[in-house]
């Protein structure tokens, strides 16, 4: 599965990708004039449900720290281009504080060590692409992305691409933690590329932790890394739109 395969748009336009124009004018209207403390909060209450959406157990409580570090995260998806190397600036935020000399390299370097998924039994159910393979990956990745940036599109069809983007990046889990925080905001920082800065601000976070059970179950559609099964791919590209749906950041429940 490459972010820049068409195959499934039709089928994708035909059930999510007509809505979209009324949402997203909805949306713009909403959050595009917003004051600077106003996009701070926004970003405050965005980087709670992201640490949220990331972490293993419900005991943990979010941190001041991390917040503070989700913000900067999103502020810097906000001001910049994106490329692999404001990506690698973000994630570096991102970062668990690790102690010893190695200190933040274990999560915001691509990894070097095998990781996996495991569900709440214990039992592996993904296995991503070993690590040696992980780099050339990202960097055909990032390439695309370009490509696509550059590339005359529709509304629906950026939210296609945007959809596989995050799909790709968290099937390659090319980092040791935080695959999820980072695919979701690679995810809308090229809708932001195209569609303007203002969907930084989309509250996918928080959909996709009040769905965490229909976003695990669309988003493993294979085994392994190399038996992706794309036949399965369209409900998860069509969970994206619903994000629209979503009437705050507010960190209480809906």
């Amino acid at each position: 599965m490459e972010i820049t395969d068409k195959s499934f748009f039709m089928k994708y336009n035909d059930i999510a990708g007509r809505k979209l124009k009324p949402m997203t004018a909805d949306f713009e209207k909403k959050y595009g004039d917003l004051e600077a403390d106003e996009n701070e909060d926004i970003f405050r209450q965005s980087a709670w449900w992201l640490w949220e959406a990331e972490k293993k157990t419900a005991f943990k409580d979010v941190g001041e720290d991390e917040i503070i570090r989700g913000i900067l995260a999103y502020q810097t998806a906000f001001q910049k281009e994106l490329t692999e190397l404001n990506f690698h600036e973000m994630m570096y935020y991102l970062s668990e504080i690790l102690k010893g000399p190695n200190k933040k390299t274990m999560t915001v370097a691509y990894r070097r060590v095998p990781v996996a998924i495991f569900n709440d039994r214990g039992r592996r159910i993904y296995k991503p692409p070993e690590s040696e393979y992980v780099e050339v990956l990202m960097t055909a990745l990032f390439q695309q992305i370009r490509r696509l940036i550059r590339e005359e599109m529709s509304l629906s069809e950026v939210f296609y691409h945007a959809s596989l983007i995050r799909l790709k990046m968290f099937l390659i889990h090319p980092f040791v933690k935080n695959n999820i925080k980072a695919s979701i905001l690679l995810e809308k920082w090229f809708l932001a590329e195209k569609l303007g800065k203002v969907y930084i601000k989309l509250p996918t976070e928080k959909y996709y932790c009040l769905n965490k059970e229909l976003y695990n179950t669309n988003t493993l559609i294979g085994t392994t890394y190399g038996n992706v099964d794309d036949k399965h791919v369209l409900p998860f590209l069509t969970m994206l739109p619903d994000a629209l749906k979503i009437k705050d950041t507010g960190i209480e429940s809906e």
